[in-house]
């Protein structure tokens, strides 16, 4: 009786299996990780820490204005009507949609207004999430923020307060 080579044997092939297994699936992380790095990292720390200070004083500006309004987010339209504060020098504004962790979700659109007083546009399809909201006139002399969940059915109030 000849031996049969090793190839043939059922229990090399089940020692090899999974250290095969584990270089696999190694691999198939190391791909994940390098292609999805993380979005939120800030490379240079004091240029940021000095835009949030200039940011910071847009808020309070909106705050002396008294700014107020209503926003409201449906499938493909975003509407944005002012309830309170100085709306006089407003032509048009911009509309930011920051989405809390996935930066390829960003977007942002420009309103205009109608004949209504409320400030207008079409978007596109966006995904469902965790968003912060940046409204701005587009001369950027003041900022509006709120934190929001998308799909949102009713109106969301915004006002200039802290959040």
């Amino acid at each position: 009786m000849t031996p049969t080579p090793w190839y043939k044997n059922f229990w090399p092939w089940f020692l090899i299996f999974f250290p095969l297994v584990a270089i696999i699936g190694c691999i198939s992380l190391f791909i994940t990780a390098i292609g999805n790095g993380p979005d939120m990292v800030v490379d240079d720390y004091y240029k940021k820490g000095k835009a949030i200070n200039l940011e910071l004083s847009k808020f309070e500006k909106a705050k002396a204005l008294y700014l107020h309004g209503d926003l409201l987010i449906e499938a493909d339209k975003v509407s944005f009507k002012f309830n309170k504060g100085d709306t006089s020098n407003i032509h048009s504004l911009k509309l930011s949609f920051y989405h809390r962790t996935i930066q390829a979700h960003d977007f942002s659109t420009h309103l205009t207004p109608n004949a209504n007083g409320e400030f207008t546009a079409i978007v596109e399809p966006y995904t469902d999430g965790a968003y912060t909201v940046f409204i701005e006139p587009i001369d950027g002399s003041w900022k509006l923020k709120e934190n929001i969940t998308l799909p949102s059915e009713q109106s969301i109030a915004i006002s200039p307060e802290y959040k």
